[in-house]
């Protein structure tokens, strides 16, 4: 799936996905530096778009974290609990490695069309 995904982006593909699953393919993006999977599974949802793909593609590596960063940032969130908080947010509560005595959340929008996204800067 993650791989039919990241050949044509359509989010088709995503359908019927639970959130957490969703926050995992993200994860993988971001480990595999697939900026432009990373940007699709960003919400299209209007009013929480928070930057375009040309505005995407400028942001340098430098600021994108390093594999260390990143599973240290997501680690545990495949353990995570999804608390829906509207009819269209919701988040992953996680325990963080990076706080071990606070929980992490990751912010998840549902698109117009019932599929489940990543909001922009999904760390709350």
């Amino acid at each position: 799936m993650y791989y039919n995904f990241q050949k044509d982006l359509n989010e088709q593909h995503l359908k019927g996905l639970e959130p957490i699953s969703i926050a995992k393919l993200y994860v993988q993006a971001r480990l595999d530096n697939k900026n432009d999977v990373v940007y699709a599974l960003y919400t299209n949802k209007s009013g929480y778009v928070q930057w375009s793909k040309e505005e995407d593609k400028k942001i340098p590596s430098s600021d994108r974290g390093t594999k260390e960063q990143i599973l240290k940032t997501f680690a545990n969130i495949d353990k995570g609990k999804f608390v829906q908080s509207s009819d269209f947010e919701g988040y992953i509560e996680y325990q963080s490695i990076e706080e071990a005595k606070s929980k992490s959340g990751f912010k998840m929008i549902k698109n117009d069309d019932g599929i489940w996204s990543v909001s922009f800067q999904p760390i709350q």
